[in-house]
């Protein structure tokens, strides 16, 4: 992922709530919460809390489905 397209995920992502501070950081939304790191032209995301009953597997898949929506959106500006 490319520098421009993480500005465009990260404006996306605001807003649906989720706000990245910079190339690295913390996320939180609806009890989720992640590490993110942007480098090297890859994006990686850790959970590292979510509530006992929601399956990790959904929680990846909406994560990318917000990366590639946002993608394919490219940049709102």
């Amino acid at each position: 992922m490319s520098d421009a397209q993480f500005a465009t995920v990260s404006i996306r992502l605001r807003a649906n709530g989720i706000v990245l501070t910079g190339p690295s950081g913390t996320l939180s939304k609806d009890g989720v919460t992640a590490k993110y790191t942007h480098a090297a032209g890859q994006l990686t995301v850790e959970i590292i809390d979510k509530p006992f009953l929601l399956p990790l597997s959904l929680i990846e898949g909406r994560l990318q489905s917000y990366f590639d929506q946002s993608l394919a959106a490219g940049d709102p500006h």
